[in-house]
């Protein structure tokens, strides 16, 4: 129920966020590998300035483990601190995670809520085309450090 609840609150602060005039709207997709268990997994997500130098940046990683399957999803707020061509920035935020390491559907599904913080860089290739890549840390997994590289879009 808890979980249901999150999931319709997030889409419909996700859904505001679009419909706001004003700041800068970004989508992203790419790649995650999380270094400590060589795990990979695909992301999907957006980010919304909502003030000079800040932005709020929700995603949705799948996992590809071995066996079972899990699920991320990140509610990070980052602040820029170069602007530009190379944009570097600092994150910080909440991170939800769900595995169930049985094979198939069935099994127990464990939920794992924590922090996590890194940095990263956006690169400008053109005005609504640039690359993103992500090192931070997630606190729910013994500290998993996790490496992100994607290709973001601007919206018009």
């Amino acid at each position: 129920m808890k979980k249901g609840l999150f999931i319709i609150v997030f889409f419909m602060m996700f859904g505001n966020l679009f419909a706001q005039e004003q700041g800068e709207v970004r989508l992203m997709a790419g790649g995650d590998y999380r270094l400590t268990i060589k795990e990979v997994g695909t992301f999907v997500g957006g980010e919304y300035f909502f003030a000079d130098k800040f932005s709020v940046a929700p995603t949705f990683t799948v996992w590809f483990p071995e066996v079972g399957n899990s699920l991320n999803l990140n509610m990070d707020l980052k602040y820029y601190l170069t602007e530009g061509v190379s944009q570097v920035y600092l994150l910080a935020g909440y991170s939800n995670y769900w595995i169930n390491l049985q094979p198939g559907n069935p099994g127990v599904n464990q939920q794992r809520s924590g922090a996590n913080f890194g940095a990263g860089a956006f690169i400008k290739a053109t005005e609504q085309f640039g690359f993103i890549t992500e090192f931070k840390m997630q606190s729910q997994n013994s500290r998993w450090p996790v490496l992100r590289v994607g290709a973001v879009y601007r919206l018009p």
